[in-house]
C-alpha cells in the first residue's frame, strides 16, 4: 500500500526541495542553461531546488496563491518561500531572486509568447486541471520547437489514493462509489473526532477533492497525443494493492496505474483537428430556426393563404 497521502510539513518541504528536482533530472536528463516553466507551481519549493541543476531561469505559473499564504497578493512571494526553506534548515541559493519569478494566470491562456521555454514541467497538478486539452495546447504553444515537456501526475483519480482524502476517510475506494454529500459528512465526522487537526485545511482538502477532473492515465495519454506531442519516455507509478470492493465497471488499468511520468516532445507531423463546436443557446437556436423558415420557399409561397386566414379569423372572432 502507498504511504499516507499528506506528509508532515517538514517532509513536504524536504521532498519538494530535494526529491522532485532529483527525480526530474534523473528522468529527463540535463537541464543546464534551460529557460524553465513550472505549470501548477504551488509554493515553488521544487523550483528553488531545481536551481541546483544549473537552469538559467524558472517561471512558476499557477492560478492562485497557495493555501494559507501569509499575503493576499503576489508581493514578496519568493522571499516568503525562502524564509520557509530556512526554517527547515535549507539555505536557498543567493541568486534566487534573479533566477526565479512567480506569475498568476486565468487558467486558460498562458501569458507568454510562442516558443518561450526550453523545458516545461508540471508535478502533481494535472489531476486538478479542468480543461486538460487546452492547457496541453498552451504548453505546446510556449515550448520551443526542440524543447521538452515533463508531466508527472500522482495520483490518478481511480487509484487507491485518487480522492486525496484517504488519510481522513478509511473506506477503500469510497470516491468511486459515494456521492459528495456522503464525503462531506465523513470529513465533518473526521474533524469532530480530531479537533487538533486544522479544520480550515480539512475544508481546503475537500475543495481539492471537488476540483479533481477524474482522469485516468489512458484518458490523459489520448489528450497528450491529441495535443500534438510524442511521448518519448514514460514510467508508471504503481503499488501492490488490495482491489476488494472496487466497482466492477472500473477498468483494471485505471485502478493499478496510480501515477505516471511522461517526457514529451512536439510531433511535427501533427495536424490539429477541427475545433469543437460550442453549443448554441436555446433562444439563439430558436431565432436561427425561425429565420430559416422565413427565408424558405414554402414560407413565401404560402404567405397569401396565411394573410387570408388571418383576415378570416379577425372577421369571425367571437365578441366578448
Amino acid at each position: 500500500m502507498p504511504e499516507p497521502f499528506i506528509p508532515g510539513e517538514r517532509a513536504w518541504v524536504l521532498s519538494h526541495y530535494y526529491d522532485v528536482p532529483n527525480e526530474t533530472a534523473e528522468f529527463c536528463g540535463t537541464l543546464a542553461d534551460a529557460n524553465v516553466l513550472n505549470v501548477g507551481c504551488g509554493e515553488m519549493l521544487s523550483d528553488f531546488g531545481l536551481l541546483n541543476c544549473n537552469v538559467a531561469h524558472i517561471t512558476g505559473l499557477d492560478t492562485q496563491l497557495p493555501f494559507h499564504w501569509p499575503s493576499s497578493d503576489n508581493a514578496n512571494f519568493l522571499d516568503t518561500v525562502a524564509a520557509k526553506l530556512r526554517t527547515h534548515g535549507i539555505d536557498p541559493r543567493a541568486d534566487y531572486a534573479s533566477r526565479l519569478s512567480h506569475q498568476l494566470y486565468d487558467g486558460h491562456r498562458f501569458p507568454f509568447e510562442d516558443r518561450t521555454f526550453d523545458f516545461i514541467f508540471s508535478w502533481s497538478a494535472f489531476e486538478h486541471v479542468s480543461n486538460v486539452p487546452q492547457i496541453l495546447s498552451e504548453i505546446r504553444r510556449v515550448l520551443t520547437d526542440d524543447g521538452r515537456a515533463f508531466i508527472q501526475v500522482y495520483p490518478w483519480y481511480h487509484c487507491f489514493v485518487g480522492s486525496h482524502l484517504s488519510d481522513y476517510i478509511q473506506e477503500p475506494y469510497f470516491h468511486l462509489k459515494r456521492d459528495f454529500a456522503w464525503v462531506r459528512q465523513e470529513m465533518k465526522r473526521y474533524g469532530a473526532e480530531h479537533p487538533a487537526d486544522q479544520h480550515p485545511f480539512l475544508n481546503y482538502m475537500l475543495s481539492e477533492y471537488q476540483s479533481l477532473n477524474r482522469y485516468s492515465a489512458n484518458h490523459f495519454y489520448k489528450d497528450v497525443i491529441g495535443a500534438g506531442f510524442n511521448v518519448v519516455k514514460a514510467r508508471m507509478i504503481s503499488f501492490d494493492l488490495d482491489l476488494s470492493g472496487t466497482p466492477e465497471e472500473t477498468e483494471f488499468s485505471s485502478l493499478m496505474i496510480c501515477g505516471t511520468k511522461m517526457l514529451l516532445k512536439k510531433n511535427f507531423s501533427f495536424v490539429p483537428g477541427p475545433a469543437a463546436e460550442q453549443p448554441i443557446p436555446k433562444d439563439e437556436l430558436l431565432r436561427k430556426q425561425l429565420a430559416e423558415i422565413h427565408r424558405s420557399l414554402s414560407w413565401r409561397v404560402t404567405a397569401p393563404l396565411r394573410s387570408v386566414g388571418g383576415l378570416f379569423l379577425k372577421a369571425f372572432r367571437p365578441r366578448r
